[in-house]
């Protein structure tokens, strides 16, 4: 996507989201490539083992999205990116809570279990960014919109799989505040990145959180044989 950033614009902070949203979107539409039914069929005949995997898998992604969201806060000087940090930070952890139940409750031990351990090359990417403008446009824009494609797929799967309590989960509270935590992020987003050099910055922070993140996730299908991943 490195010619995205080529031949920038100035054009309001609106405008410029649209733009990047449409941008991101080109780039998530390959995770449709995926046949939907090789994904129900493997789902129906998946074992608690192979779902148990891809959850630790979800559990990982909603504990790193808390931890980075918190470290934040503290430097993160502009009041509405704070206060979208903060919220984001505090649904994450709540979705790792109520996830974990969930899994214990399948007979699956968590004991010994470090999601941070190790870092995930999203986290890595994450930590290295020190501006509001690149966090808000990785995280909450391009992360969110990411984790909701992959989401969506996953709960498809859960569905077919017969895991009623965490496709409900997923239908009901996760997925619902992930898109929440991407339309904050939008916002906020219009705000900041309201000069070319902003918005250059933001679509370079999206543009690579993107790619290894898709990286990330076809790295774990490899590991898992799983036909999807669930987002973050």
């Amino acid at each position: 996507m490195g010619e995205l950033v080529q031949g920038i614009v100035s054009m309001d902070g609106k405008a410029f989201v649209e733009q990047l949203k449409a941008e991101n979107e080109k780039f998530l539409s390959k995770l449709d490539a995926v046949p939907l039914m090789n994904s129900l069929s493997a789902a129906k005949g998946g074992a608690i083992g192979g779902l148990a995997a891809l959850l630790k898998i979800a559990l990982k992604n909603e504990i790193e999205a808390a931890e980075i969201a918190a470290s934040w806060v503290p430097t993160t000087p502009e009041i509405d990116a704070k206060l979208a940090l903060a919220r984001h930070a505090g649904d994450e952890a709540r979705h790792y809570q109520l996830l974990a139940e969930k899994v214990r409750a399948l007979g699956v031990s968590l004991e010994g279990f470090d999601p941070l351990a190790p870092p995930s090359p999203v986290l890595a990417y994450l930590r290295t960014l020190d501006t509001a403008v690149e966090r808000v446009a990785a995280a909450l824009v391009a992360r969110e919109a990411m984790g909701a494609r992959r989401n969506a797929q996953f709960l498809k799967f859960l569905e077919a799989a017969g895991q009623k309590e965490i496709a409900r989960l997923y239908r009901d509270v996760i997925n619902p505040d992930e898109e929440r935590h991407h339309q904050a992020g939008c916002a906020v987003l219009a705000q900041l990145a309201s000069t070319p050099a902003a918005q250059d910055s933001a679509r370079r922070a999206a543009a690579r959180l993107l790619e290894i993140g898709d990286q990330a996730r076809s790295a774990a299908m490899e590991k898992t044989g799983a036909p999807v991943i669930p987002g973050c």
